[in-house]
């Protein structure tokens, strides 16, 4: 789904106040700190809250070169009275990663293309 799909078709979903907040299909209810209501009489920076995803581990034990081997990623948007962009967020150890999730999306295919022509084939001998 893309984002303008997302916004032409919201969910709607109830909250505290009574007033029904938009949350992304991505969004994990549990871990959603989402409060438009708190946005009521103008914006206030860090009290809206975001919507936030299930973190998905992140297993990097294959290699020697992190300090740290295991992580952890999710997508996140803020709340705020206007249209917010989606981020992916990544942690690794103490070490936190973010940046805009269209930009993620990105890097990620140019990763798995490079990585598809680098698997294993069978070598070809004239």
């Amino acid at each position: 789904m893309t984002r303008a799909q997302e916004q032409r078709n919201p969910q709607p979903q109830p909250t505290q106040t009574g007033r029904p907040v938009r949350h992304p299909p991505w969004c994990d209810r549990t871990r959603c700190t989402a409060d438009p209501a708190s946005q009521a009489n103008g914006y206030r920076p860090g009290v809206g809250g975001e919507h936030r995803s299930a973190p998905i581990p992140l297993n990097l034990a294959t290699g020697q070169w992190l300090p740290v081997r295991d992580g952890t990623a999710w997508p996140t948007e803020a709340c705020a009275p206007w249209p917010c962009e989606p981020y992916l967020r990544v942690q690794v150890g103490d070490t936190h990663l973010s940046m805009p999730a269209d930009n993620a999306r990105r890097v990620l295919d140019a990763l798995s293309t490079l990585l598809a022509s680098a698997t294993t084939a069978p070598e070809v001998t004239p």
